[in-house]
């Protein structure tokens, strides 16, 4: 049961990584950890155990959120790298008979 909320919460991290703004996803970390910590209280939970869970919860939140992050960064960079061109080779030549064909 563990491993698998800290899974989805990597996961929920990673989605969130590609569509929310970090200020939103920060926003989004602090009700997950408030709505957790009432419902510890509630379910009767130690204080210690709670603040545990509510620290792994929001590590695995964002470790997803930084590796999608890096995993945009690598595509993009690997795209760029593909479309980079000689710029040398697509100058236009700079004297009149270097422009004629032979």
């Amino acid at each position: 049961m563990v491993t698998w909320v800290l899974v989805l919460s990597a996961a929920l991290g990673a989605v969130c990584g590609i569509w929310l703004h970090v200020v939103v996803f920060t926003i989004l970390s602090v009700l997950v950890a408030v709505a957790y910590l009432v419902t510890a209280f509630m379910s009767g939970l130690s204080i210690a155990s709670t603040f545990l869970w509510i620290m792994m919860i929001s590590a695995a939140l964002c470790a997803g959120y930084i590796a999608s992050h890096l995993l945009r960064y690598a595509i993009h960079s690997r795209a760029l790298k593909t479309k980079r061109q000689h710029p040398e080779l697509d100058a236009s030549a700079k004297y009149l008979h270097d422009q004629q064909q032979p």
